[in-house]
């Protein structure tokens, strides 16, 4: 009898995760559209007029000079399991990557679909990999990497259906 209790108890806690994963969600592929604002780093060579204090008189001034712009886009998910990956708009996607397809699609890494939220990673470049957050209570997602961000709002969309 206690054998049997303890193959009870030790099948209970291989069951439990799996409990777990299967009420965060039915297990369907979530396909998800995000609207919203974003900043990114941008820069360039600048040539302005600067007061000059002591000759009283406007001196040219150049330099590099860089600033966050913000913009205006959206993203697309496709998550399955903990597979996934996004869409990113060109604005997002900085001169020096490290892939993506001619579509602008990312692979997701580290994809954890929870039943409040859904969190995972992406690699833009060898220094740069944005982690976003999916809150699945708003549809709030935020985006965050160096040298930009995204906030917005996500929809879930189905695949072959109208939309009205």
């Amino acid at each position: 009898m206690r054998h049997g209790r303890s193959a009870l108890i030790m099948a209970a806690a291989l069951a439990g995760p799996a409990l777990a994963d299967s009420e965060a969600g039915d297990g369907a592929p979530i396909n998800l559209i995000c609207t919203g604002r974003g900043e990114k780093m941008t820069g360039g060579y600048t040539t302005t007029l600067e007061w000059d204090r002591y000759d009283h008189k406007y001196r040219p001034k150049s330099g590099y000079e860089t600033q966050m712009r913000g913009f205006e886009s959206a993203v697309t998910l496709q998550i399955d399991g903990e597979d996934g990956r996004i869409r990113l708009p060109e604005k997002l996607i900085p001169p020096l990557n490290s892939g993506g397809d001619h579509q602008h699609w990312w692979q997701l890494s580290d994809v954890i679909v929870g039943q409040n939220e859904i969190r995972a990673s992406y690699r833009l470049n060898g220094l740069n990999k944005p982690k976003l957050r999916i809150d699945r209570q708003t549809g709030e997602i935020s985006i965050k990497g160096t040298g930009q961000d995204f906030s917005g709002i996500c929809e879930k969309i189905d695949p072959g259906q109208r939309r009205f």
